[in-house]
Formats: structure tokens, sequence, C-alpha cells
């Protein structure tokens, strides 16, 4: 199979990034087995399924959350999902069990190993894509919330591109990650290794963990690792097998997530929105950032609900009914301690006219729309380390 037909896969995937697409990708081969791929706005927000996802779930949990027993973890569902993984995930993030940056390099590692098995499947098969398009509303109501972060993935595309190319280079694109050495001729082997070695084949070399599961314990590269055992492959002194799955943790039903559970020192950012789609997105992408947000789709009660909640920082949209963003902010500026309160406008309507009008009424700043996610992002970490107290908030307005 040629390059281009080989690159088919990640120019698909690079075709949902550009358009933003929110929902669940499918891919299968031959086989029954399916590999799941959930983006929110194009952006990556989980990947799962394969070969082996029990496997790669415990090799991801030992790794970067080595405190917790894999077999024992203490965790019942609030809400069902698919995505249970990723839900635990959320939950070990809450329970402050692994930190934010130890969960998204756990997210990376989970789709760069997807999708690295994906490239190697499709050097000998053809596999089928298939989407399932969700609203964003639904689909943060799903249980895929982006409280963990929104992973770019072109990044992740070109870190498994470029393993498998490496791997394919170092010869080994016949050999899959996911088989289990194991030993063949033990007397033959004793003769051609140390003591030592031989030991260490004896102990590890059982054909029931994959080369990724010696590579994690033994922390050592799988491609080095690989390429160590496979001269011995060639002699007929070890086998590579496949293995099956190891099975799923029961999870207690003992103990819940407590949702009502929040970290009041995080700064509070008031959204208000009539659009309740909206407001969910920004929702996610400002909670992914580490804050708090509260919600106000009345505009009536847009002040009242200002005063009561005491925020950090307000997100506001212009068009709303009754009384429109404009004459909000006016009212806000007007309170004594909302003075100095970050207000940042987004919207269509990019004139002149539009920035004179909110620079009077005393608003922060003015973005342009469609909402980009990477321009919200980078506008939250300038106004963090603007403001004197290291808080940030965004402002919104109308979608045409």
């Amino acid at each position: 199979m040629n390059d281009n037909t080989q690159n088919k896969l990640l120019s698909n995937l690079i075709y949902f990034k550009h358009k933003q697409f929110t929902g669940q990708i499918n891919i299968q081969g031959s086989s029954q087995t399916v590999w799941r791929i959930y983006l929110c706005l194009g952006r990556l927000v989980w990947a799962d399924g394969g070969i082996h996802p029990h496997r790669s779930w415990k090799r991801l949990i030992d790794k970067y959350c080595p405190q917790v027993d894999w077999y024992a973890l203490d965790i019942n569902f609030v809400r069902q999902s698919d995505c249970g993984d990723y839900n635990v995930l959320n939950i070990l993030l809450e329970r402050n069990l692994i930190d934010r940056k130890q969960a998204i390099e756990l997210i990376k590692t989970r789709a760069t190993e997807i999708l690295f098995d994906l490239l190697q499947l499709e050097l000998r098969q053809q596999l089928r894509v298939t989407a399932e398009t969700a609203s964003t509303s639904s689909f943060l109501t799903s249980g895929l919330q982006m409280s963990i972060s929104l992973v770019n993935v072109e990044q992740v595309l070109h870190d498994a591109n470029r393993a498998w190319s490496i791997w394919q280079q170092k010869g080994l694109a016949k050999w899959s990650p996911n088989l289990a050495p194991q030993m063949r001729k033990q007397d033959r082997l004793r003769e051609e290794v140390s003591g030592i070695v031989y030991q260490n084949f004896l102990r590890l070399l059982d054909g029931q963990r994959t080369l990724r599961d010696l590579s994690s314990r033994m922390g050592k590269d799988v491609r080095k690792l690989t390429s160590s055992l496979i001269p011995y492959v060639q002699q007929d002194l070890l086998d590579i097998v496949e293995v099956r799955d190891i099975k799923a943790p029961k999870y207690s039903q003992n103990i819940s997530m407590d949702e009502d559970a929040v970290d009041l020192s995080k700064p509070l950012i008031a959204c208000i929105d009539d659009s309740a789609q909206i407001c969910k997105i920004m929702e996610q992408i400002i909670t992914q950032c580490g804050y708090r947000c509260i919600s106000i789709q009345e505009s009536l009660q847009a002040l009242p609900s200002v005063i009561k909640n005491n925020p950090d920082f307000i997100f506001l949209d212009i068009g709303m009914p009754i009384v429109n963003g404009y004459e909000i902010c006016t009212q806000v500026r007007r309170v004594n301690k909302f003075k100095d309160i970050p207000i940042v406008f987004l919207t269509g309507n990019d004139g002149i006219i539009d920035r004179m009008r909110a620079k009077v009424c005393g608003a922060n700043a003015f973005l342009p729309k469609p909402i980009e996610i990477d321009k919200i992002i980078d506008t939250i970490e300038r106004y963090k380390y603007l403001s004197k107290i290291n808080y940030i908030a965004i402002a919104k307005m109308p979608q045409n």
C-alpha cells in the first residue's frame, strides 16, 4: 500500500478537525474491532476501543496514577456513559488523585497508541470510517464533558505518524506492540544470553504481557525493547503471540462522586447568554482552564444574579431580548465593586462603531467570532496575567 493510501486516515481526521466536528468517529477494519475517537469542535476529547482497551487503561493508570489500585477503584458512576474510563479519569481528577497535566498526558498517550495501531492496520487492510455527529450541547451533557482538556488533534496525529514511521524504518512493521513475547527454546536461549538476562526473560516473557505492557513495566521505549527482542524471534528462540485483553475492573457501587462538591477557591466566571448551547460550550472551555462558571440566561436577571454571586469576571452576550449586553455592561459598571471587573466581548459585528460602543459601556476587550477555542484560551491566558488578582473571564456576543 503506498504512502498516499496510508495517509488516508490522517487526512480524514484532519478534515474533521478543520470542520470543527463534534461527535464520535468510528473506525473499523475487516474484524469486529472498533476504535472510537471523540471530538468537540474539532478538538480531541477522548479515544478508546481497539484491541486491548482494558490493558491500555490499566497501563496508563499505573503510569500516571500509580497510587491508585486499578483492581480496586472505589468508584460508582453517577451517570452512565459509553466512555466509562473517561468518566473514571474525571473522578480521579476531582479527587486529586491525578493532576490535570497528568490527565492530559494520559489522554494524549491513549490517543497516540490508538492512532499508531490504526496506521499499522491500514498498511494491511482498508479501514472504514464513519461519523456520528452530535450537537455540542447534547455531546457535552452525555458524560464527555471537556473538564479535562481539549487536545490539538494535529499534534497527536503528528506524534502517532512519527512513531509509526520510525517503527517501519527499524524493520518492525510486521510486529504489533500489542503482541506478547514468550520463550520458545529455553535451553538454547540460556546458552545465548547471560544469566541475568535469562532470568529476566524467564520472569517477564511468559506470553501474557504485550510489548507495550513490558515497555511500561521496564521503563523502556517500546521500539527499543521490540528491536532488542526481534533477533531472538528470528532465531526461533522467542515467539511473539497474540494475547487476550485483561478483564475490566469492577467499580465499587458503594461510593458515588459528589457532583455538588465544588472547589470554592477557584475564580467564578458569570456567563450571561440567552443560548443554553453557547453557555454550555463556553462553560466547558472555561472549566478546562481551571475556573468555576455560573450561567445566566435571563437578561432581566443578569444584574441581580451578578450581585448575588459576586463573580470575579463576566462573560456577556450582547444580542439578548429585552435587555442587551451593552445595557447590562453599563449596569454592572455602575456597581462600585464591579467597576474593575474584566469583561471581554466576542461578536460577529466587528465594526468600528461596535468597538467604540463596547469601550464606552465599559468592556475590557472585543474579539470577533466565530468562536475558536485556541483564541478563547489565548485570551484567557492573556487576561490571567494582566489581572491584578490573577483571574480571567470571557465575554460572549451573539451568533448570526
